[in-house]
């Protein structure tokens, strides 16, 4: 979707051991192909350069649409529960002094 984030575990047998993420950036918005103003239907591509027109109705528009998303994502970092981390990881409670330092939230577990 375009989010940037930072992963903290361990790779090993083929599977990926999430124990913590850092969410740098979170996508608000998503460019789409506009809405036909007549029909409401999705308008496609007229080719490179050349807008969108709507099948149904011949109507035509010159851009994308920015379509605001509804996300419950924030930028900080989440960690799994106590119970799936390994004996070995520091937990954010401890990391709380480098992350204000850094600039970045640290939200609980849920």
């Amino acid at each position: 979707m375009g989010d940037e984030v930072t992963v903290f575990g361990s790779f090993k047998r083929n599977t990926v051991n999430l124990e913590k993420i850092l969410v740098r950036s979170v996508v608000r918005s998503v460019e789409r192909n506009p809405r036909c103003p007549v029909c409401g239907k999705r308008m496609e591509s007229a080719g490179k350069g050349q807008g969108f027109r709507c099948k149904r109705c011949k109507t035509h528009k010159a851009e994308r649409e920015l379509e605001p998303l509804k996300r419950d994502l924030e930028e900080g970092f989440y960690e799994v529960p106590p119970v799936a981390r390994r004996h070995i990881s520091k937990p954010l409670v401890r990391m709380r002094e480098d992350a204000e330092k850094f600039g970045f939230k640290i939200f609980p577990s849920r």
